[in-house]
């Protein structure tokens, strides 16, 4: 029998995602689509971090300018669900990225 480790119960970026679209087993039911795109813009920072393509200084200016616009979309329409998410992808994305590129650092 397998042994579960914190690290497998925590969230990934995909799945804070797919909650920041609504989508899926994340989804509230309250639906904000102005702040849609910005899942897809958050997948394509987390690809440069996959991929190694990006520094950790660029790492946080993207996801300083991500967070202050998506909130900025959200507005009034679910403004504390979406900024715990966002809250949650920056936390994320910069684990995901010392896990990867810790040799970068």
């Amino acid at each position: 029998m397998a042994k579960f480790k914190f690290e497998d119960l925590q969230p990934h970026v995909d799945m804070l995602c797919d909650a920041l679209e609504n989508r899926g087993a994340s989804s509230s039911g309250v639906p904000n689509e102005k702040v849609y795109p910005q899942a897809q813009a958050y997948r394509n920072l987390l690809a440069k971090v996959r991929s190694k393509t990006i520094s950790g200084y660029d790492l946080e200016l993207f996801l300083h300018t991500l967070k202050n616009e998506t909130l900025e979309l959200a507005k009034n329409n679910q403004f504390h669900r979406i900024d715990k998410i966002v809250s949650a992808l920056d936390f994320y994305m910069r684990k995901e990225y010392n896990s990867i590129c810790s040799d970068k650092l």
